[in-house]
């Protein structure tokens, strides 16, 4: 008869010391039985040794002895060591991002960042200054934006999109005059934000995960959709800059409100102005404070408020300037400023608050769902959603213990409560940054507890095991599998639009110099007119002006007499994007048949007015649609051409 003996050696948990190294089983007749022992289900590797029963003792151990590793996943070894070293997994997730977000660092300047480069340049109809790159429209400039072309006639006669970001402004035009528009060094600083906010994050996540959970929350965080348009967009890397202060202040937040240090308190203070300086979207920090209050703190009412003087000091502040200021938003359905216009932030926050959780939680890109999602598609995602990842939530959080239970609950409070304040913007992924600073080690909770046990479980055949392990199937491939490869075909979508963009303004302006016009007046436009001015010319000087009839994918254009001309779209649509989050209006229904509209040299006449604004509208200009000093264009998807004017009777469809 042979036997196998083995000796357990590696971490032991219990208290019995002699458990670190003891005959812990036997192999006898094909059949393996392990004697009890507190530390043997936490071993590192076992000394088998097998001899024969009629040997004596000492011949025996010399017979063989094998070494093998109870581990189930032993063959990750090399790579869980790789991300035990310090700084390893950073690394790692780092080379992850550079392949990721590739091409989002290589694509060239995007909507806002050619008029940024304008105001630096001094080429912007209205003056600005260091501090104020998004003041975009006010009530100073509006007049003579309008008289350029740059808002359109259907724009609310109110419009104002102003942001108070002094911070990321000031880095923005300091950066232009050092490295101008070298697109590549001015994305580089970008990632550089995108690295600081992962170390803040990570440093965040292992204060109550284990290392295994930090590592996969991190990853979650570092690879998410939401970091693609602040990497690729320059105008929108105040996100980043935001995420960063906030980030590394809501640790120091945390370690003063354990410690109670004077140090920690003005770190967090100094970090939380910051984020705030830098953007709005550090407002959804508030979120994660309150969360940390409430969660890990037992303390009475009246000593709360000293506690929170960190964060609410600095918000107080910046609310205040901004408020002074006269910074904020008016008239944009793309835009819903909360302390201007409550009602309609609050009508809006259903809709926006559902559609921003489920981009959170199911990782998706920037094309799935969007602010035009059907309200039954978020009614089911919500009515399903909810109930089965709370099921498995559930079942997380009874095993952990009570710090970690703390934290569990501070990462739910915080990320549902960081979606308030960016319901403000049409919902998109990339204000989820501050959301998924709770998402991530939630999901990274579950995968540990569904995917990495530390010791066998009986099969769990439950309807909420099952569900549990369901939602980990489901979550991990969400956020370890699409969201990685969603990031990189968003950035690479995100580049090659912006590369078109610049080939399209490339074409118009050969076909301008060859006419030698300055007034251009769009029959139809897409979404890219607005900015189009400013890539006409390499220094962003505008053409005299630039009249835009309508922007719709589709528009019949009727030519009445020699001054005159129509523009109708079917009966469901409307003359300019039927989007529900318009950038210049908010207020459709306010058109009435007969209203009129003008801008320079044209008025405009509604004659039909459909269910979501209007759908037949006359043009009547100052001179004959044949003048000379008229450009005539047309915008498709392959970008813009040059159109003569239609012979009176005459009509033309324009299609995408």
């Amino acid at each position: 008869m042979t036997l196998i003996s083995f000796r357990a050696r590696g971490e032991a948990e219990s208290t019995e010391p002699n458990c670190q190294k003891k005959d812990a089983g036997v192999f006898h007749g094909g059949v393996f039985k392990l004697h009890e022992c507190p530390a043997v289900h936490n071993f590192q590797s076992l000394d088998f040794s097998m001899h024969d029963g009629a040997r004596d003792s000492s011949s025996a151990q010399s017979d063989a002895t094998i070494r093998g590793t109870t581990e189930p996943v032993d063959v990750m070894r090399p790579m869980r060591q790789a991300f035990d070293r310090p700084w390893m997994g950073v690394a790692i997730i780092v080379l992850f991002a550079i392949v990721i977000f590739f091409p989002a660092l290589r694509s060239p300047f995007i909507s806002d960042d050619y008029l940024h480069a304008s105001m630096v340049d001094g080429t912007f109809p209205g003056k600005r200054g260091i501090f104020d790159l998004y003041d975009f429209i006010n009530d100073t400039d509006r007049a003579v934006l309008a008289e350029r072309g740059m808002i359109t006639w259907w724009a609310d006669p109110h419009l104002e999109i102003r942001f108070f970001r002094p911070l990321a402004s000031a880095l923005r035009w300091g950066e232009h005059l050092l490295l101008g528009r070298n697109t590549f060094l001015l994305h580089l600083h970008s990632f550089a934000w995108w690295l600081a906010t992962v170390l803040a994050a990570r440093a965040l996540f292992r204060r109550t995960l284990a290392p295994r959970a930090t590592n996969l929350a991190t990853f979650i965080f570092a690879l998410a959709p939401c970091h693609v348009t602040p990497l690729a967009w320059l105008a929108n890397r105040e996100a980043l800059m935001s995420l960063a202060f906030g980030t590394f202040a809501l640790n120091a937040y945390v370690s003063y409100r354990e410690r109670g240090a004077f140090r920690h308190g003005t770190a967090a203070l100094v970090l939380f102005a910051l984020a705030l300086f830098s953007g709005e979207y550090a407002l959804s920090f508030a979120g994660f404070v309150l969360a940390v209050e409430v969660a890990l703190f037992r303390e009475s009412f009246l000593r709360r408020p000293v506690g929170l003087v960190p964060f609410a000091l600095p918000a107080i502040v910046y609310l205040g300037v901004r408020a002074a200021l006269g910074y904020g938003s008016r008239g944009s359905g793309f835009y819903t400023d909360p302390l201007r216009d409550p009602i309609r932030f609050l009508s809006l926050m259903p809709r926006r608050f559902v559609t921003l959780l489920a981009n959170a939680w199911m990782s998706l890109d920037y094309e799935t769902l969007d602010s035009t999602a059907p309200a039954w598609l978020l009614f089911v995602l919500f009515a399903a959603g909810v109930p089965f990842v709370v099921t498995a939530m559930r079942r997380v959080v009874v095993t952990l213990d009570s710090p970690r239970q703390r934290w569990f609950a501070v990462f739910v409070i915080g990320s549902l409560l960081a979606v308030v304040p960016v319901m403000a913007v049409s919902p998109s992924p990339r204000v989820l940054g501050t959301t998924m600073l709770g998402v991530a080690p939630l999901v990274a909770m579950l995968l540990e507890h569904a995917w990495f046990v530390s010791e066998p479980k009986h099969d769990d055949r439950t309807l909420s095991g099952q569900i549990t392990g369901l939602a980990a199937i489901v979550l991990g491939f969400a956020h370890l599998v699409h969201a990685p490869g969603a990031s990189w075909l968003s950035a690479r979508r995100t580049r090659q639009h912006a590369e078109d963009f610049i080939t399209h303004a490339e074409s118009l302006r050969e076909q301008l110099v060859a006419s030698s016009s300055t007034e251009l007046v769009v029959v139809r436009a897409v979404v890219n007119s607005f900015y189009m001015p400013f890539a006409i010319d390499p220094l962003g000087r505008l053409p005299v002006r630039c009249r835009i009839l309508s922007q719709t994918s589709h528009a019949l254009v009727l030519r009445r007499g020699p001054r005159t001309l129509d523009i109708i779209v079917r009966p469901g649509d409307r003359v300019y994007s039927s989007g529900p989050d318009h950038l210049f209006r908010q207020d459709h229904g306010a058109f009435a048949v007969g209203d009129v509209a003008t801008m320079p040299g044209v008025r405009m006449t509604i004659l039909a007015v459909g269910p979501k604004g209007p759908r037949v509208v006359r043009y009547d200009f100052d001179w004959d649609l044949e003048s000379e000093s008229l450009t005539w264009l047309a915008e498709n998807t392959d970008g813009f051409s040059v159109e003569e004017p239609l012979p009176i009777g005459f009509g033309k469809p324009y299609d995408l």
